[in-house]
């Protein structure tokens, strides 16, 4: 999974980061109508670059007592905890 996202966060936000820079804190386990989703979630600790959108995607900074005002599929909604107490 660390490929997959280092991959990701390049093409999709202009990062850069390094195996050493993640560190895997929780995962979603979500059923929707036609399948299963088990998603991990990473802390980055280090990047390279200026966090920009590349693919046309929405990009807010915002406080982590804001993320319930914000609309996200409904396998994130319970990784919103993990994230505050982190953030």
């Amino acid at each position: 999974p660390e490929a997959a996202l280092m991959r990701e966060l390049k093409e999709e936000l202009g990062i850069e980061t390094w195996d050493s820079c993640l560190a895997p804190l929780t995962f979603a386990s979500h059923s929707y109508d036609d399948f299963h989703l088990l998603m991990p979630l990473f802390i980055c600790r280090k990047w390279q670059g200026i966090v920009a959108p590349k693919e046309g995607q929405q990009l807010k900074w915002v406080y982590a007592k804001e993320l319930r005002d914000y609309p996200m599929p409904a396998a994130d909604i319970p990784l919103i905890p993990i994230l505050r107490d982190w953030l």
